[in-house]
């Protein structure tokens, strides 16, 4: 789901005083030679605005000519509106840092001048530039800012932008009916100004604070409304992120020749715009699809794709640069008042000179000290020139040492980024193998189950693997030893041999399976008394006689009925060299309609955190399990992965974490 509604951000919230004119009209005014220059910046300043959605070069060239004529003018508020206008073009561009730098320097000249239009503009700006990079808590701060400025000065149009912005940061934070007041209050303000742009963000972001509440039908009819407008607008950026909101909800419902055509046409128009943002759930939906239609070649390159626009997106938005930016301009204000200061205290100072020389004149004693003074000054000069030069020689000697540094430290980083890219490639090699979300759906029926996968590195020794064989269907969830490469490794090695026991061998037992892979394993990797493998479950679901049975090494899984934890009988042993050796024990499910089957790797209940930097243990994950057993399974993933992030809050993660739920 893409909820970040960010483009239209930037055009509702700056103050643009536009004409009514036509673009070929606004030309043959520009043209005229006797037009005021304060005329003239007005249309070029229109003609950009037009020119903004649909061909940005047309936009530049027409914000650079206002600009020249912005800074002959002297006026302030002309200059914060091209400032803005600016920013404007560098955020559509998604040059992120040169869009905040334009916006500062607005927001310093409207403060410094007391415009409270400009100063709520280039507020409610910068923080929609946080709201696009994903930096809700500082997004948050900027527009509340702008939101008291737009209440204490009554601009109504301001106000429709920033309940705009609101509805979205408070999707952001999951509060969904917060999201949807403010949505409806933007949409009613802009429905009155008959602002097409305006209207048609509202329905977008209305759209989405309607998928966050599960009420996909009314999301749908608000995503439809969001792209016809966008169409009439000729907004491209929106007609793309629509188009991929409703494809998404046409793949959740399975129509997949209408959610096909939908995503092929916001990847037609976001490759046009360069919007990589909405490009990367683009190519991973259309990746998706071709997967569950078995087209595997159309699957990988959009794979592909998807994973060559995330690395670019990590790339040019650096959220430390913009950090970095706003430091640099909350400096700048400081020195600009220290020099306020400094000017007045140089005053004063001039002031009790020319007193001092009537006083000289007239006293010879002091003109004795002033000479003894100015030789002393003279002494104290020789000082501080000789200090300089020694100074400036340690400095000429440790800058040669930075350098030497900075090229160690370009080396390693250079080694440091190829290794990341080998392992970035591994960490696609193992998703593939993973039980992908479809198969899944396939199986065990949509909303009836959820995973929790989160790796403590790139890549994980933990997996959750699936396969049907012979109205069989088999689901693992396991975790081999070590993590991060080496556990990626154990956990390949360990799906190959299952797949080799169920599709190969023709095992269907899950404790055979069991037995078969240990056999592997020990055969393979431990010749040198070496105990790698893993721990795990393997559930297998007989779809004729929906008969389920189960083998486990040291790993119990639970199921919760009527509110009461079943714990579930295991074998404590590993699959793999271990102290035992003995058969795997076939262990059956009586499941009840009603009960949550629940399958877990270790990573969960080992990790440190809390108020006294404790193990979570396995017992206040069992009862956290059984508080969430009654809401839906797709929030419970939500829920347990807040609560771990909560837990673990500034410690690391000590091991990759694997939870499987199952209604049955």
């Amino acid at each position: 789901m893409n909820y970040k509604k960010f483009i239209l951000f930037i055009f509702i919230l700056i103050a643009n005083s536009s004409y009514s004119a036509s673009k070929d009209s606004l030309f043959k005014e520009a043209a005229d030679p006797n037009m005021t220059d304060s005329t003239r910046f007005f249309i070029y300043y229109d003609l950009a605005w037009d020119y903004l959605y649909s061909n940005t070069d047309s936009a530049y060239m027409f914000s650079k000519k206002a600009f020249v004529l912005a800074k002959k003018s002297g006026s302030p508020t002309i200059q914060t509106k091209i400032l803005n206008l600016m920013g404007s073009y560098f955020q559509v561009k998604g040059d992120y840092v040169k869009a905040i730098d334009y916006y500062q320097k607005s927001l310093n000249l409207g403060e410094s001048k007391k415009i409270d239009e400009a100063v709520l503009v280039a507020l409610g700006n910068i923080g929609a530039i946080y709201i696009t990079i994903g930096q809700n808590n500082k997004a948050l701060e900027y527009q509340l800012k702008s939101l008291a400025i737009a209440e204490k000065i009554d601009n109504t149009n301001k106000l429709a932008s920033i309940y705009n912005n609101l509805s979205l940061l408070y999707n952001n934070f999951l509060d969904f009916n917060k999201s949807l007041e403010y949505g409806n209050k933007s949409l009613e303000i802009y429905t009155k100004m008959n602002d097409v742009n305006g209207i048609c963000s509202a329905y977008g972001n209305i759209g989405n604070a309607y998928m966050g509440l599960n009420n996909t039908e009314e999301a749908l009819k608000n995503f439809i409304k969001n792209h016809e407008l966008a169409i009439l607008a000729g907004n491209p950026y929106e007609e793309t992120t629509s188009a991929m909101d409703i494809g998404e909800i046409y793949f959740k419902n399975k129509q997949i020749s209408l959610a096909t055509s939908y995503f092929l046409k916001a990847q037609k128009i976001g490759e046009e715009i360069e919007d990589n943002t909405s490009l990367r759930n683009v190519y991973k939906n259309l990746s998706a699809i071709y997967k569950s239609t078995n087209n595997l070649k159309k699957a990988l390159e959009y794979n592909d794709k998807y994973v060559a626009v995330i690395e670019e997106l990590t790339t040019s938005t650096s959220k430390d640069e913009l950090h970095k930016k706003e430091i640099e301009f909350e400096f700048n204000k400081r020195a600009v008042r220290d020099s306020i200061r400094n000017a007045e205290g140089n005053l004063l100072k001039d002031e009790k000179i020319k007193a001092s020389k009537t006083q000289i004149e007239k006293d010879r004693l002091l003109k004795i000290a002033l000479t003894v003074g100015f030789i002393l000054v003279f002494i104290f000069g020789i000082v501080i020139f000789n200090r300089f030069r020694i100074i400036k020689k340690q400095k000429e000697i440790i800058e040669t040492k930075s350098k030497q540094t900075e090229e160690q430290k370009a080396i390693i980083e250079n080694k440091n980024k190829e290794i990341t890219d080998s392992i970035n490639y591994a960490k696609r090699i193992q998703y593939t193998l993973l039980a992908h979300s479809d198969f899944l759906t396939t199986h065990l029926g949509t909303d009836k189950y959820f995973t929790l996968f989160h790796p403590k590195d790139i890549v994980s020794g933990d997996f959750y693997w699936a396969c049907e064989h012979d109205n069989k269907f088999f689901l693992t969830v396991c975790d081999s030893t070590g993590h991060g490469v080496p556990g990626a490794f154990m956990s390949l090695l360990s799906i190959g041999f299952l797949s080799e026991a169920i599709n190969e061998k023709l095992i269907f037992q899950p404790d055979k399976i069991f037995n078969y892979v240990r056999e592997r394993l020990i055969n393979s990797i431990s010749k040198e008394e070496q105990k790698d493998g893993f721990d795990g479950v393997i559930l297998c679901i007989d779809k004729i006689t929906n008969k389920i049975t189960y083998a486990s090494a040291n790993n119990s899984p639970i199921i919760i009925r009527d509110g009461e934890i079943i714990y579930l009988p295991k074998d404590k042993m590993p699959v793999g060299k271990g102290e035992r050796t003995d058969p795997f024990t076939l262990n059956e499910i009586n499941a009840q309609k009603g009960d949550t089957l629940y399958l877990y790797t270790d990573g969960y209940a080992d990790q440190f955190g809390g108020p006294k930097g404790k193990k979570y243990k396995y017992k206040q994950l069992n009862e956290q399990l059984l508080a969430n057993s009654t809401l839906p399974l797709s929030n419970q993933a939500e829920t347990l992965f807040q609560n771990f992030a909560n837990w673990k809050g500034e410690l690391e993660q000590v091991d990759d974490v694997c939870l499987i739920g199952i209604r049955l």
